[in-house]
């Protein structure tokens, strides 16, 4: 597992750093939507997860795996999507049952760390693999 994280430590990092801006964008929509439009949390959490989704796969591509491939871009996009769709049905679900239990903002905290960890694996191992 070292060994895998050693590897792995640049893109990691520059992964990191795109998911810092995508929770700014992430958090941004959710709260126009959720407190200021007065939007179910859920279906606030959904939008902002599609807006930030689609942030990340650019910046992913371009800078941190450096692996956009042209002539294979709608697989790309597409492998993109699907792991992010698991990533949205395990932060959805989190946030869901969070929510039980703890304020809405930290039960939203807990459901991007679960989409992070599962995002950074799937885009590794599955969209800009070489």
């Amino acid at each position: 597992m070292r060994e895998i994280v050693k590897s792995h430590y640049k893109s990691f990092s520059k992964f990191t750093v795109v998911g810092a801006v995508n929770t700014v964008i992430d958090f941004g929509v959710f709260y126009i939507l959720h407190d200021l439009c007065d939007v179910v949390f859920v279906v606030a959490h959904i939008c902002a997860f599609f807006v930030a989704l689609t942030n990340s796969f650019y910046f992913n591509a371009i800078w941190t795996f450096k692996n956009l491939k042209r002539d294979q871009l709608i697989k790309q996009i597409s492998s993109f999507v699907g792991i992010g769709l698991m990533g949205l049905v395990l932060s959805t679900c989190t946030i869901y049952l969070a929510s039980q239990f703890v304020w809405v903002y930290f039960a939203k905290i807990l459901a991007m760390a679960v989409s992070f960890i599962w995002n950074y694996v799937g885009s590794w191992l599955f969209v800009f693999k070489d």
